[in-house]
């Protein structure tokens, strides 16, 4: 199974880069894909592809001509209706029905009834053709094959990252970190509802205290409601998806030993051990504390095993994390309990492309021929022409050949990290080389008029350019030298080695000496100093300071340690910032809000009988608390949002801000809400004072704005412009 996935893993990202270029394949099948001697896959035989740029007019077939082959082809194709990225989709999946089974998935005696069995009929089960196919695989073929386009996968990301969990890529293991944010997430997705449907109906006291004083099965059904609802929550959610909200929300997804979804019993197993544990300890204590006449009449030893019972068991869980070690993948007790592991769900990593500056051109009509090629301008002439041939419609860049002949290791390199040699071509008494073209831009335009690169960009060259020279050392068509001016970025956000300088970038770039690791490391972190860095994550910065340091001592280290970083967070979305600007303060006063509004008579005399100023009062006691909280985190460079989120907050330098500096940003953030709001309340009053009400909400709706603003512009929100600071991911 896992060789079948990575198998069609290479198709797509074949399929991919023909789509980047403005082509559908419309024929993909097994016997179009081609092992090549390093066993990966490679798409060809693109007779019947078509542009979907239009751009030469002998791509298109005849409108209504059914082609391609009955089996693997979509509906939709066979119908001659319009086709777009989905109908390969559709038979990428036909395909890899192919690789599981043996057998196409839809046959028949001849030409017609194949068709018709395509158009009408489903395919047959994977997991009745196969035991061992996943279910959960056997759902991402069924809609890759699904009748009608819109039913299928949209992109070929979105396929990728639902074929990656059963490719042999090893799944790496969510560090307790990253599991405790998405806990803490699921728990809030799992009982906050609850909890507050349940104080709003029945009270304060009947919820929390009702069971223990009257200790009757009727007493205990919201309690058990309660717990019942977290339980159903967890059950299902990685039962059947791999995890809830939370999980899905920080990458993460549970799994059996065998890489598959862990079922009902697994999951309800997951979480049954510490809820067992945690209420084993927590209800005999609370049962021994409270009587039936209530708390009034508790004594001084009760209250403190109340309070215990009541703080520290819900801490419980975090004595099952000491099982977890490295080596056993951060297994807690139960996870070995129920013989499941939390894993970071694989994804296929977006690649940001480019806008090139370095656009095709047609040749004229009286256009001079170098050879089979139609020259369409020279670059420097005499020494570096683009043509274009014109027969295949492709572009090309000849350079003249100044030095011996090619060494058959160049001339046979099919690396994207290469430009591929064509072939030789002799004109009057000069020797062309001839390569195939790329659109993109030269590595220097990129960072012109002091322009710096993005990490999320930036880390792919680096991985391209350190690919290649390892490749280079290996096969010894690495050039002697490298400057700026041999890299080139394709517009597809690919990088490329140039066997000569650009000519156009007029910089002239120094040029270092990469025959050694020494040199190698030098011209990478000559790139690297053209990063972001108030955009670079800190988990980026060790390894580029050891680039600088060059401390590596193999260039498959630093080539297997850039790869690394292709998988880990890059940016900060808007997503992450908004979770952690609102989630713990909106959990935290609806959790006070539903309490006091059923149980704290005391608070009702300072706010009069009014729930909008219950509420208000509410917001702004939650929003004090978490400002002091924050100004106590200081220290730590850190708050609880940011931890959860795993966020950290920089300065001008890329460096971590220092305390001076986070404290002026604190101040920008609360100041504004929590000063004018003092200043009301003090001149107006608060219990039955329309003013105070108007003017804290009027200052609360412009605080939240500025909130709601730095969630739209996660990397820097107002108040860090105010700070002149940044916000990266850890």
């Amino acid at each position: 199974v896992a060789e079948a996935v990575d198998a069609i893993l290479d198709v797509i990202t074949g399929l991919e880069a023909a789509l980047a270029g403005g082509v559908l394949h419309r024929d993909i099948k097994p016997s179009n894909c081609f092992v090549s001697p390093d066993g990966s896959v490679k798409v060809g035989d693109f007779g019947l592809s078509v542009s979907t740029m239009a751009r030469f007019d002998t791509f298109i077939t005849v409108s209504g001509q059914i082609m391609g082959t009955p089996a693997y082809a979509p509906p939709e194709q066979l119908r001659g209706d319009t086709a777009d990225l989905r109908a390969d989709i559709y038979s990428v999946g036909a395909t890899l029905f192919t690789l599981l089974t043996g057998r196409a998935p839809f046959e028949g005696e001849n030409v017609v009834q194949i068709v018709a069995n395509a158009i009408n009929n489903p395919p047959e089960p994977l997991t009745g053709l196969r035991e061992d196919v996943p279910s959960e695989l056997e759902r991402v073929v069924t809609r890759c094959l699904a009748k009608e386009p819109d039913g299928r996968y949209t992109d070929y990301m979105a396929l990728r990252n639902a074929l990656l969990p059963f490719s042999s890529r090893e799944p790496e293991p969510a560090s307790l970190k990253a599991r405790a944010a998405a806990g803490w997430i699921d728990y809030l997705a799992a009982f906050l509802v609850p909890y507050v449907i349940l104080m709003l109906a029945i009270g304060n006291e009947q919820f929390h205290l009702g069971f223990l004083m009257e200790r009757t099965l009727p007493s205990a059904i919201y309690y058990l409601t309660f717990l019942g609802c977290g339980l159903l929550y967890f059950t299902l959610a990685e039962g059947i998806w791999g995890g809830g909200f939370g999980k899905q929300f920080k990458g993460l997804r549970v799994v059996s030993a065998d890489g598959r979804q862990p079922g009902i019993g697994r999951a309800l197993i997951r979480i049954l051990v510490p809820v067992l544990t945690i209420e084993g300890i927590r209800m005999p204590l609370l049962l021994a504390t409270i009587s039936s006449t209530g708390v009034d009449d508790m004594t001084t030893p009760e209250i403190v095993i109340f309070s215990v019972a009541t703080g520290l068991c819900p801490l419980i869980p975090v004595l099952f994390n000491l099982t977890a070690r490295r080596e056993n993948g951060f297994a807690t007790l139960w996870d070995l309990a129920s013989g499941t592991r939390v894993v970071v769900k694989p994804k296929g990593v977006v690649r940001p492309s480019i806008k090139p500056v370095v656009k095709a051109e047609a040749p004229a009509e009286n256009a001079e021929a170098l050879g089979p090629y139609l020259i369409t301008d020279e670059i420097v002439p005499g020494e570096w022409i683009a043509a274009i041939d014109p027969v295949l419609h492709r572009r090309v860049w000849l350079l003249q050949r100044t030095s011996s002949e090619l060494s058959l290791a160049r001339r046979d390199i099919a690396r994207q990290g290469r430009l591929r040699w064509l072939q030789k071509v002799e004109a009057a008494d000069v020797t062309w080389d001839a390569y195939e073209a790329v659109q993109g831009m030269p590595f220097s335009d990129l960072i012109a008029d002091g322009n710096r690169v993005p990490w999320a960009t930036l880390r792919h060259l680096l991985h391209d350019l350190a690919s290649e020279l390892w490749s280079a050392t290996g096969d010894q068509t690495l050039p002697d030298e490298l400057s700026l001016d041999h890299v080139w970025v394709t517009a597809q956000g690919n990088a490329v080695l140039l066997d000569e300088p650009w000519p156009g970038t007029g910089t002239g770039a120094e040029g270092i000496p990469v025959g050694d690791l020494t040199g190698q490391q030098q011209f990478l972190d000559a790139i690297a100093a053209f990063v972001d860095s108030t955009g670079l994550p800190l988990h980026a910065r060790p390894v580029l300071r050891n680039l600088k340091d060059r401390k590596f001592e193999k260039l498959s280290f630093l080539t297997g340690t850039l790869r690394g970083l292709l998988d880990r967070p890059a940016v900060v979305s808007r997503g992450i910032r908004a979770g952690s600007i609102f989630m713990i303060p909106l959990y935290t006063g609806i959790m006070v809000f539903v309490g006091t509004r059923q149980g704290a008579e005391w608070l009702y005399e300072i706010t009069g009988d009014s729930t909008a100023m219950l509420a208000l009062s509410t917001a702004m006691f939650v929003l004090t608390c978490s400002a002091l909280i924050q100004l106590l985190e200081l220290p730590f460079h850190t708050t609880g949002g940011h931890s959860i989120f795993r966020l950290a907050v920089v300065d001008a330098n890329g460096e971590r801000a220092d305390i001076p500096r986070v404290l002026i940003r604190w101040a920008i953030v609360w100041f504004p809400l929590l000063i004018p709001v003092s200043i009301a309340v003090l001149l107006t009053g608060w219990r039955d004072s329309t003013p105070a009400l108007i003017s804290t909400l009027a200052v609360l709706l412009l605080w939240i704005g500025t909130a709601v603003h730095a969630a739209l512009h996660p990397n820097r929100g107002l108040h860090d412009r105010l700070a002149d600071t940044w916000v990266v991911r850890q």
